[in-house]
């Protein structure tokens, strides 16, 4: 019998694309042999298919208590139709046939079977994993519990590079005005609240039952101030977010707003996008109409920034409102996390609290382009530099939030840990 193939094709392949992903982001096709399927299970509209030998390494040396798991593919399934489709597999697999692929492809909308259901990027999610699971929690390892300890702040722990900057809401541990406090990532510095009238407040569960920890308000009030104006990165970053969007997501017309920015006004983002170009000012502060967008500017630049929609899928990513419409339904949840990412190349990816990427942006530089200015449009070159929260170019730029936490990593951490950062993160200000 000639040897069989299941072929699995969740997206168009991009920059992300990746061979491994312990969330499925990334993975965007995946071919494996057929005699490498250990067993098939079911679920509700949804055929689990479990490999092994997936993980491309020649040796794996693990602590006692670690295990990489095995590959696993969702393929979603018309309802009622989940044993007839696993049937299908092994009839196919069982014999003969003028075809050896069986195929599972989003892109195309085409399956070998007419169980399968190949509609859209939650429809098939190729699982195969590169990191270490503790066996007994059923989550990440991060190493003995030293590195453990040492790659922790604030219950969150970071697989590789800590945070350069990172506000959480440890700080907020007591009172409801926010006082200055060390900056709890690497680089030493104060974070501060803005003085005087519109200071920021600190809320608990007790003023919102929809608050899973300690916050401090933005939109309704000036932010924060780093104790200097910092420079993170001209290359590659990370910038990660977490926020409760319950008021701004119960009115109409706002969106997240500017969430970070510069003295100059240059720099901000990144969930809308200004009514003109040029530097942020009185005159040039229109961010908070904006839903559904995923924005950014760099130091150095002053044209208008380069942005997405979020809730577009024509470009491969998952379509995803921001920050979405309240409700009153008791499994509505506000509380988001959202991670940046700009990489090596200055391509820019917005990924959401599942950890799938919503939004991306192709690079557009200087080094790309000589003849672009500072005032091109849509350029996703400059440095990342970073004054306030809440505001850029003194203006308040933020929707009606609760903030949790802000932090920005000095790399490109990749797909595979933002998405596992972005479920982490949502385990700590979420309910999942």
């Amino acid at each position: 019998m000639d040897r069989k193939f299941f072929f699995f094709r969740r997206e168009q392949e991009s920059e992300t694309s990746a061979s491994f992903s312990d969330t499925g982001v990334g993975l965007s096709t995946v071919a494996i042999p057929s005699e490498n399927l250990t067993f098939i299970t079911s679920g509700k509209k949804k055929v689990i298919f479990t490999f092994k030998d997936c993980n491309g390494f020649e040796e794996t040396v693990l602590q006692e208590g670690e295990s990489i798991p095995k590959a696993t593919i969702t393929v979603a399934c018309k309802d009622g139709e989940e044993s007839s489709l696993i049937e299908s597999v092994i009839n196919f697999m069982s014999r003969n046939t003028a075809k050896n692929i069986m195929k599972f492809d989003v892109v195309k909308g085409e399956s070998t079977f007419k169980q399968a259901v190949v509609d859209t990027l939650d429809d098939v999610r190729s699982i195969i994993p590169s990191t270490p699971i503790n066996t007994q929690t059923k989550e990440i390892s991060f190493g003995d519990e030293a590195k453990k300890f040492q790659q922790t702040i604030a219950e969150i722990t970071f697989s590789d590079e800590l945070p350069f900057i990172d506000f959480n809401h440890e700080m907020l541990a007591s009172g409801t005005s926010f006082t200055t406090k060390r900056n709890a990532g690497t680089h030493p510095i104060n974070i501060e609240p803005f003085s005087g009238l519109n200071a920021p407040n600190i809320k608990s569960a007790s003023d919102d039952n929809t608050l899973f920890k300690k916050a401090i308000t933005l939109g309704s009030t000036k932010g924060l101030n780093l104790e200097s104006e910092t420079f993170i990165s001209d290359s590659d970053y990370t910038l990660y977010v977490a926020v409760n969007v319950k008021e701004a997501s119960s009115t109409v017309d706002y969106g997240l707003g500017g969430l970070y920015g510069d003295d100059a006004g240059e720099c901000f983002g990144f969930g809308a996008l200004p009514k003109e170009d040029g530097v942020i000012s009185a005159s040039n502060n229109k961010f908070l109409t904006n839903k559904d967008v995923f924005a950014v500017r760099h130091a150095g630049l002053n044209g208008l920034a380069a942005f997405s929609k979020t809730t577009s899928s024509s470009d491969g990513t998952k379509s995803f409102a921001v920050p979405g419409q309240f409700s009153e339904l008791e499994d509505y949840d506000p509380n988001h996390v959202f991670i940046v990412r700009r990489d090596r190349d200055f391509n820019m990816f917005l990924h959401n609290r599942d950890g799938d990427i919503i939004a991306k942006i192709p690079a557009k530089t200087g080094s790309l382009n000589s003849s672009l200015r500072a005032s091109s449009p849509g350029r996703t070159d400059g440095d990342l530099t970073i004054s306030t929260i809440g505001q850029s170019g003194g203006q308040p730029l933020a929707s009606k939030l609760y903030l949790y936490r802000f932090g920005v990593i000095q790399k490109d951490i990749g797909a595979n840990d933002a998405a596992n950062l972005a479920k982490q993160l949502h385990r700590v200000y979420g309910n999942k």
